[in-house]
């Protein structure tokens, strides 16, 4: 088997071998010929065409995991990363402010920490759904990367860019 081919399961290749067959049946209908869910040959249809399987059941494989996907090096990382930095770093001066002494400054690092605490979660939302319509090979979940960034703040928009760095390149110097 080449690099560049990948080793189907024996369910996906049944799923494959059932949609080739009778290409008019539902996902359900295959679902229950092959026995799994409605959503394992969902999934499976989506990412890869049964034409394109050859006889040892073996695919395509293309490196991310999307067969639509560009060249890393093509994708536009925009602003997005630069202000994910921008807005932890914002955060990390709203929580000193708050602990640096006086009311007036107590207050201003509340509001500047909590705006940046709201604001993270949509810029790291904003750069996932930007990489999703590049059809970049990383693909960030634009749901549980935003909420991460919700709940854990400034580790989760830092524990994104980890992700997304190691995946792709950030694009800020560039």
């Amino acid at each position: 088997m080449s690099a560049e081919r990948k080793k189907l399961t024996p369910t996906q290749q049944a799923i494959l071998h059932k949609a080739a067959e009778n290409p008019d049946w539902s996902n359900a209908e295959i679902a229950d010929a092959v026995g799994c869910s409605d959503s394992h040959v969902s999934k499976t249809l989506r990412k890869w065409d049964p034409e394109e399987m050859d006889d040892d059941g073996t695919v395509p494989d293309p490196s991310s995991g999307y067969t639509d996907s560009i060249p890393a090096d093509e994708v536009d990382s925009g602003i997005y990363p630069a202000a994910i930095l921008v807005v932890s770093a914002g955060w990390i001066l709203g929580a000193g402010l708050m602990f640096a002494g006086g009311d007036s400054l107590f207050l201003l690092g509340g509001f500047v920490a909590f705006g940046t605490w709201l604001a993270l979660p949509v810029v790291v939302g904003l750069d996932a759904i930007s990489l999703h319509n590049q059809k970049a090979p990383f693909r960030p979940n634009r749901l549980i990367w935003p909420a991460a960034s919700l709940v854990l703040g400034v580790i989760g928009g830092f524990g994104y860019l980890a992700a997304r760095v190691s995946n792709l390149s950030l694009g800020i110097g560039s």
